[in-house]
């Protein structure tokens, strides 16, 4: 807990720091985008470490052990969040869903993971002008704001791409409900269901069993390679066919809604 209050105390003292600065200080966007950086990832550190004092161990309620956003499989690869070619996508899935201005995306990716995901203007424009040069937007000028439409050409590359777009809408969500319960627990709330803020600790430990597993046959034989590859192969079958999505629900946009 001492980690977490140090993260969203250090969080509002970058803040303060950067909202006192001069014209001499760093360009706004480079200061604001670095300390969201940081300060995020503090949290997410702290997260971890919040999480496995309360599970009393590495499966703690909130899944994972300490830092394991992005580490294990349940988030983000670990030191960044999205290339730019994800983002891109993520764009396109949500001006699919609804024709909108580059502010609205940016809070639009904020929403839906709670908050942790904010990707600056600096990223977010240049690849609106990427994908309108590539034809998959149009463009329409209201005033001084451009409004984003999906192609054809780009309903066509998103369908193209839909499984991708949907594990990360699936990673932001579950981030999403991490967050909020990290949330709930510092204001000394209990979750309403158990499994809201992650994986339950039997899913947990399961997870990790698997990873052990798979370290100490590192030297396996080609042969048991295969072996293992088809079982966890038709693990994850088992898996995705047990929550398959309506195939209709993304007509005409090409992804899960925003």
């Amino acid at each position: 807990m001492h980690a977490l209050w140090h993260a969203f105390a250090r969080r509002h003292e970058f803040r303060g720091e950067h909202d006192n600065r001069g014209d001499c200080g760093a360009p706004r966007t480079q200061t604001r985008h670095g300390y969201e950086r940081f300060s995020l990832h503090a949290l997410w550190h702290a997260i971890g470490r919040h999480h496995e004092h309360r599970g009393g161990g590495r499966g703690g309620r909130f899944g994972g052990g300490a830092g394991s956003f992005g580490g294990d499989g349940d988030g983000f690869p670990r030191g960044r969040k999205f290339t730019s070619d994800d983002l891109q996508l993520l764009l396109l899935s949500m001006i699919g869903t609804q024709p909108s201005h580059g502010y609205e995306l940016i809070k639009a990716l904020e929403t839906r993971s709670n908050g942790f995901y904010s990707p600056s203007p600096g990223m977010v424009y240049p690849a609106l002008t990427y994908l309108e040069e590539l034809g998959y937007v149009t463009v329409q000028v209201e005033g001084n704001r451009k409004r984003y439409e999906l192609s054809q050409t780009g309903r066509d590359y998103l369908a193209a791409n839909r499984e991708r777009v949907e594990l990360m809408l699936a990673r932001l969500s579950h981030i999403a409900r991490k967050m909020d319960s990290v949330r709930r627990a510092f204001a000394g709330e209990e979750p309403a269901d158990i499994s809201e803020g992650g994986w339950l600790p039997e899913l947990n430990e399961a997870r990790r069993a698997l990873k052990r597993a798979l370290l100490l046959r590192d030297n396996a034989p080609a042969a048991e390679q295969r072996r293992i590859a088809e079982i966890l192969m038709r693990a994850a079958k088992e898996i995705e066919d047990a929550v398959k999505p309506d195939s209709d629900a993304s007509e005409n946009g090409g992804a899960t809604a925003l």
